[in-house]
């Protein structure tokens, strides 16, 4: 257990989390090694617009954790986060607004973990990220941890939902907002059958572990073979992925997975936005002017959207983006799975890429530091 100096025996944390998916990948993981270290560990939820609602019975869940508090409204929040005391603050995603008030007021250390730059870094006691390449466009001294997603994917332990059915093994990453999933369903099941025709494999269509049992009831009916066991225990044996761009692109960099990335622009409409934008563009009329912005954006962007692309300066996840079919979708999948050689050589070049040890370790052994005397 690393030493805490002269601290009680059991230092207490308050972990401020954002939105689902900084709950699940970051703050799982290392609510689980913090507590092993004797840790007393609190989770704030903070307001998030991508909320499913079920954050808060999956954070009581968590190992190591003491009590889960919110997520409330600004002021409400504000309010909890004074009230509860603790030796260190960490805020995982969300507006460092929260976690620099909390320190603050309690006069304790804060520190931060985030993929890129933030306003408010400058503020905290330390800040850490996952690659160099992340360090790199963030101000400040910045501290190389590792992806905290990494750790998470072994705790997801639930069994493997593959079978001995013959063909390759194929893992639908449909999003992770409820708005996307709908939207994205009824292509999916059009590209199934299309690559049906095609080829033999087996497919997941991974859900995310807050979706509503109506939701998976409904992904069911439709055919698709969803799954809510975890990442990790899907993507052990998985040959291929379909994926939007996201976290998730960092948790097939982990295991190994070759991916398609896929940005079909008949979802513009269904991507929320947080913020003053969201909140205009669901005005009527803001869909349509939403769409425009985002295909202007499309048509200029420069580099790549996946993070093994980003973070490799290459693309080994092929990227498509546009005015995509289920058909030109279905044929993207058939080709890659077809290129044996060029899959092998995107997992040797993944497993080159995704790091050693235990990211949430040296990130607690970095805020153990925080507290010493």
């Amino acid at each position: 257990m690393g030493e805490v100096g002269d601290r009680a025996m059991s230092p207490k944390a308050s972990l401020l989390v954002n939105g689902p998916g900084e709950l699940w990948g970051w703050a799982r993981p290392l609510c689980r090694v913090m507590s092993l270290r004797g840790w007393t560990v609190s989770i704030h939820l903070l307001p998030c617009p991508f909320a499913s609602g079920l954050e808060s019975e999956a954070a009581a869940r968590i190992p190591g954790v003491s009590s889960v508090k919110g997520p409330e409204g600004p002021i409400k929040t504000l309010i909890s986060l004074m009230a509860h005391k603790a030796d260190l603050v960490v805020q995982l995603g969300g507006d460092l607004a929260f976690g620099r008030a909390m320190a603050a007021f309690q006069s304790v250390p804060l520190a931060c973990y985030s993929y890129g730059d933030k306003k408010g870094l400058s503020r905290c006691h330390m800040v850490a990220t996952a690659f160099d390449s992340m360090a790199s466009s963030m101000k400040g001294l910045v501290s190389v941890t590792g992806d905290l997603v990494s750790d998470g994917l072994d705790m997801d332990t639930h069994r493997s939902p593959w079978s001995d059915y013959p063909g390759d093994r194929l893992v639908f990453f449909p999003g992770s907002r409820p708005s996307i999933r709908e939207a994205a369903r009824e292509y999916l099941v059009e590209t199934v059958s299309i690559l049906r025709s095609m080829r033999e494999f087996q497919f997941v269509s991974l859900l995310s572990p807050f979706s509503l049992e109506e939701e998976v009831k409904r992904w069911e009916e439709r055919g698709l073979n969803p799954f809510t066991g975890g990442t990790g225990a899907v993507l052990e044996g998985a040959d291929l992925a379909v994926t939007q761009p996201g976290t998730n692109t960092l948790e097939l960099m982990h295991r190994a997975v070759p991916a398609l990335v896929a940005v079909p622009f008949s979802f513009i409409r269904k991507i929320p936005l947080g913020g003053l934008k969201g909140m205009v563009l669901s005005l009527p009329g803001g869909a349509a002017l939403k769409e425009k912005v985002l295909r202007k954006k499309a048509a200029n962007r420069r580099g790549y959207l996946a993070w093994p692309n980003r973070i490799s300066g290459r693309e080994l996840f092929p990227e498509m983006v546009g005015d995509i079919s289920p058909q030109d979708l279905a044929k993207g999948i058939d080709r890659l799975l077809r290129d044996r050689d060029r899959l092998e050589e995107v997992r040797g070049a993944l497993r080159a890429m995704a790091p050693g040890g235990s990211p949430a370790s040296i990130f607690c052994d970095g805020l153990e530091r925080l507290i010493i005397k």
